[in-house]
């Protein structure tokens, strides 16, 4: 009874306002709208982990027009249509970590970008590709983009790059080798070339000739061995480095290390 009465009192004294002040009363219903216009629709998103992409890239794929409740609803949504940018591996949509009051239109977008890792060229092109063997673009679009990594060149892909599923794997392989012999030689990769039956040539960065893994089923020493093996054969011909024309370590026990003539 009582919440009756209330509301009862309500209306009759916004009826009396109406009565003694039209324009006040208008102005105080278009005010109601806009707050609730306002609340219905406007909203702030932040995005956070772009590195080579920019805000406005991202925005392009946003439903900025969708409501509030839209957004609240869809996040699954937004999140796919994300995926439609190469850059973008994955993406998740949350509500602001700020107060309650603040959460209702307040949406945070965190991007997890593909990371550049290889250049390989088809057809004519360089392209970029990330380690899971995914093409980026052009390596000629990633000078104008803000990039402070390290690409690795990759030769010898198996027919030409025709079977996306080939390339995929045996890039797969690469960013494991780079992983491994990094860790163990503690020295950057700059090319990478396959060679067939399960070896590889890199070419590391300071060491003026490639050195020859095997990585294959029928490699009989793990690769972290040769490894260890490598930077232990770096070491020891340090005085002579602009003599080796090559070194292959693609053998059970030993290596082989073959000078300039």
């Amino acid at each position: 009874m009582r919440s009756v009465v209330t509301i009862l009192t309500t209306i009759g004294v916004g009826a009396l306002l109406a009565l003694d002040n039209p324009k006040g009363f208008s102005d105080l219903i278009k005010s109601s709208e806009q707050r609730i216009s306002r609340a219905w629709n406007q909203k702030e998103v932040r995005i956070d982990g772009l590195e080579v992409l920019n805000r406005a890239e991202v925005e392009k794929l946003l439903p900025l027009e969708r409501s509030v409740p839209w957004w609240h609803l869809n996040g699954t949504e937004i999140q796919s249509k994300l995926s439609q940018n190469a850059w973008i591996d994955q993406a998740k949509l949350s509500s602001c970590p700020d107060s309650w009051a603040n959460k209702w239109g307040c949406f945070l977008l965190s991007v997890q970008e593909r990371k550049p890792t290889f250049v390989a060229t088809f057809d004519n092109t360089s392209w970029v590709i990330d380690r899971e063997g995914s093409f980026l673009v052009p390596l000629n679009e990633l000078k104008s983009r803000k990039f402070s990594g390290s690409l690795v060149t990759v030769r010898g892909i198996s027919a030409d790059g025709k079977s996306p599923d080939l390339v995929r794997a045996q890039l797969s392989v690469a960013a494991k080798l780079r992983e491994t012999l990094e860790k163990r030689i503690s020295k950057q990769i700059v090319g990478l070339e396959f060679l067939g039956q399960g070896d590889f040539a890199v070419a590391f960065q300071g060491v003026p000739f490639p050195v020859v893994f095997a990585a294959g089923q029928d490699a009989k020493v793990p690769l972290s061995e040769q490894g260890d093996r490598c930077a232990a054969l770096l070491n020891q011909l340090s005085p002579r480095l602009n003599e080796v024309e090559s070194v292959d370590l693609a053998f059970d026990t030993v290596g082989v290390v073959r000078f300039k003539k």
